[in-house]
């Protein structure tokens, strides 16, 4: 549920109720096998949610100025896991002019296990792609797995993720001051931190720089872009075009 207080401010309450189940098999993941075989293949849980948002932003699709703050928290109060998982985004537009804007976005996330218990697996935070550091593949930043029954590996996400992201946003060349379909430049950096990973510091963070088209459709927001990877490591999935249907970053 959604509570206006004022114009820009809206506070959110939330409740429910989730069973997850691991099957165990071939091919699974040993970080999912192992938390199968130490809390149970199934797990209930009771999550309460709580959360804050201010919108001043002049539009929701095609902003130009205002700030965005959300801030939410999901707390496993009863059943087999029991954890805390919070977030924050913050987003600033300034116009340079009647055509060009620049657009800030950071992104952070936060999980934590407590009642004897690790932070569950199935609840982790992904980075990657379009909405987290564009020109690597969707989700596949951060802790990975060995998958049973072969070599390979597989991203499982963590419990920690940071996003920060800069755009110039211009009109398309020929569109005039047409603002449901423009041009952004953009540098975007950000990583996936799981539990047993040493603190989070720069040296460890993914960059990319790049281009990219939005564009709000008869379908909804769409937005294409086309990303270098400045700051890699070895084993990272690269896809330099990205296609998202969506909002803003």
């Amino acid at each position: 549920f959604g509570v206006p207080f004022t114009e820009a401010d809206t506070v959110f309450f939330g409740a429910g109720i989730e069973q997850t189940t691991i099957e165990t098999g071939i091919f699974l993941p040993d970080a999912y096998r192992d938390y199968a075989r130490d809390f149970g293949e199934t797990s209930n849980t009771v999550p309460l949610t709580v959360g804050w948002a201010r919108d001043t932003r002049d539009s929701a699709l095609v902003p130009t100025r205002g700030r965005l703050q959300r801030f939410n928290t999901e707390l496993g109060v009863a059943g087999d896991a029991r954890y805390v998982k919070a977030s924050y985004q913050f987003q600033q537009y300034f116009p340079l002019s009647k055509q060009y804007t620049l657009a800030l976005n950071s992104e952070l996330g936060l999980g934590k296990g407590f009642g004897g218990r690790p932070y569950p697996v199935f609840k982790n935070f992904f980075g990657g792609g379009l909405g987290s550091v564009r020109g690597f593949e969707q989700g596949t930043l951060g802790p990975s797995s060995l998958v049973s029954g072969s070599t390979d590996t597989v991203n499982i996400g963590g419990n920690r993720s940071i996003a920060l992201n800069a755009e110039f946003i211009t009109p398309f060349p020929g569109a005039g001051n047409d603002r449901s379909l423009r041009m952004f430049g953009f540098v975007d950096v950000g990583n996936v931190f799981g539990e047993n990973d040493s603190r989070p510091n720069a040296k460890d963070l993914r960059a990319s720089v790049g281009v990219g088209l939005s564009w709000i459709s008869p379908v909804g927001p769409l937005r294409f872009a086309i990303a270098n990877p400045i700051r890699k490591f070895t084993g990272d999935k690269i896809q330099k075009f990205q296609f998202q249907i969506g909002t803003s970053f």
